[in-house]
């Protein structure tokens, strides 16, 4: 997590110089700064801040990972890496939904865009709910 760490606090400092330098830049010509893109780019370098200050406080709790050691060889991350869900139609089911909800706000036909939510609604419950296999039995 040391890694993600420095990434996050290098692209919050980096966002949140950008920020100021945009403001000072653009104010010092007109009588007023453009204050949408110095307050897009502070917010996401506090976005940015935040996301590394969960990295930093996780990595005070977690012994280093091979990834944030120098010393570690390439064989110490081996090992098994995680669950990969095989391959469902669940995810063509939303891009269809999708695109027919947007195909129907687009032509103003609003009985498509509701089936096409309701469509939606429906395909993402069932990738949620893909691997449930029911409430556990109580003994």
């Amino acid at each position: 997590m040391r890694t993600e760490f420095k990434v996050f606090g290098v692209i919050a400092g980096f966002l949140l110089t950008a920020s100021v330098v945009y403001l000072w830049w653009t104010g010092s010509g007109a009588a007023h700064p453009e204050l949408t893109g110095g307050i897009v780019l502070g917010l996401s370098g506090v976005l940015s801040l935040i996301c590394g200050s969960y990295f930093w406080l996780v990595a005070r709790r977690i012994p280093p990972r091979p990834e944030d050691r120098p010393d570690a060889e390439i064989a110490d991350g081996a090992g098994p890496v995680g669950f990969f869900a095989p391959p469902g139609f669940w995810p063509f089911g939303i891009a269809v939904a999708v695109a027919a909800g947007a195909v129907g706000i687009a032509l103003s036909q609003w009985w498509l865009a509701g089936t096409a939510t309701i469509g939606a609604l429906l395909a993402t419950t069932g990738l949620v709910l893909e691997f449930y296999a029911g409430a556990p039995e109580s003994r």
